[in-house]
């Protein structure tokens, strides 16, 4: 792992699960529970149709130093923008070197 690829700002956002007044489950992502910088790659992307809906999604490939912290029920956020990405596979490289994270962009 090479530490002059890592140059994106990488921020993680843990789930919190509340109760409404109903007592039925709310989850939110509100605070930074992680901060870090890693390394992004396009991997692609596909488009497929459900319920006569089209949906397009894109998939990336995060590296990040390893961090036990993180787990696959976070969302991200790459470069202080406004999209948010859903993990959706974790590798541990090496000795606990690093993390190789699939990710994809999702709508808020």
């Amino acid at each position: 792992m090479r530490a002059g690829r890592m140059y994106h700002r990488i921020n993680f956002y843990a789930r919190v699960s509340t109760r409404d007044a109903y007592g039925a489950s709310v989850d939110t992502w509100t605070t930074i529970t992680l901060s870090t910088r890693g390394e992004l790659r396009e991997v692609g992307g596909n488009k497929s149709i459900d319920n006569s809906e089209i949906a397009y999604s894109k998939s990336k490939e995060l590296t990040v130093r390893y961090n036990s912290a993180i787990v696959d029920n976070m969302k991200i956020q790459i470069d202080g923008s406004t999209d948010r990405y859903l993990i959706t596979y974790i590798e541990v490289l090496g000795m606990n070197e690093g993390i190789r994270l699939s990710i994809e962009k999702i709508n808020d």
